[in-house]
């Protein structure tokens, strides 16, 4: 077996970050800084998982096969086969590696590991199965999909009980509707939603990086549609990174106004025009201009 060595809590608990990614451009550029972010992290384990069934060829493929920066499972990467996909992850990481609990996000998330490590000394006791609890239309409560801690004895128990793993719910409400069976319920965790917002001009919450050092939250969901175009998700990691790990003050709060000036001129009507056209060339390799079709599906 594949050894997970992570010396966090003081009973040596391991905590693996399992981050749920699909092949087009824009999870790839998000799982890409994610990598970046993270790589130098000795703390922690993260995979990145991705289907490899039924590709889109309509979508450019910008993961390919056979990169060891990704974990391949049998499963299309259409949001409908989210939980089918999650499942065949979860069988794949339980099998290869050692880990008490999972951290499973996606690549709309910026983790900060420190405050992560700092979280888990704190809450030892909540990791079972915890996250951002939701109500669904189904009654059932779940932990929210974006982030959401689950024990290895619990995705042993989803395994073992796969059959009645209802795949046709989203992961997030799959698990929960499994846990309930089971009389197992979620606990309520910290985080922070920056779609939830008072800037710039009230549409996100783009946070001070006196704020952003301060605050004792460690995940924070970036996900930035419909207001602003997605493509500025990574953006936003960049620029949280940078605060958590520059000295200088001066520097932090240029990148602070720096942003908000990026973000506020995005939102241009015509630099959202252009935004646009060029997610969609690098999104399905085609471009339109005055109903003339440049076409490539070469990257």
């Amino acid at each position: 077996k594949l050894l997970l060595r992570v010396k966090l809590q003081k009973d040596g608990q391991k905590v693996l970050i399992l981050v749920v990614c699909s092949r087009n451009y824009l999870s790839y550029i998000s799982s890409k800084t994610q990598k970046k972010i993270w790589k130098n992290n000795r703390n922690f384990k993260t995979i990145h998982y991705t289907g490899d069934a039924n590709l889109d060829d309509k979508e450019l493929d910008y993961v390919g096969s056979g990169s060891k920066d990704y974990l391949y499972v049998n499963a299309s990467n259409d949001y409908k086969n989210i939980a089918f996909k999650t499942l065949l992850a979860f069988e794949e990481i339980f099998k290869k590696f050692e880990f008490d609990y999972i951290f499973r996000t996606n690549t709309s998330s910026f983790i900060n590991l420190k405050k992560l490590e700092a979280y888990l000394n704190e809450n030892q006791n909540n990791l079972d199965y915890s996250g951002v609890v939701l109500d669904t239309k189904q009654q059932i409560k779940i932990a929210s999909g974006a982030g959401y801690f689950i024990s290895r004895k619990n995705i042993e128990l989803i395994i073992n009980n796969k059959d009645e793993f209802d795949i046709n719910f989203p992961d997030d409400v799959a698990v929960a509707k499994l846990m309930k069976e089971n009389n197992i319920f979620p606990i309520n965790t910290i985080r922070e939603d920056l779609n939830e917002a008072t800037t710039p001009k009230d549409l996100i919450k783009i946070l001070k990086p006196k704020n952003l050092v301060n605050s004792n939250h460690f995940h924070y969901r970036c996900r930035l549609d419909p207001h602003f175009h997605r493509i500025l998700e990574p953006v936003l990691f960049k620029y949280m990174n940078l605060v958590f790990n520059l000295n200088s003050t001066i520097l932090k709060n240029i990148l602070y106004s720096g942003i908000l000036i990026l973000f506020n001129l995005s939102n241009l009507k015509y630099i959202k025009k252009i935004i646009q056209k060029y997610y969609s060339f690098k999104f399905y390799g085609d471009i339109e201009f005055k109903n003339f079709m440049i076409y490539s599906k070469n990257k």
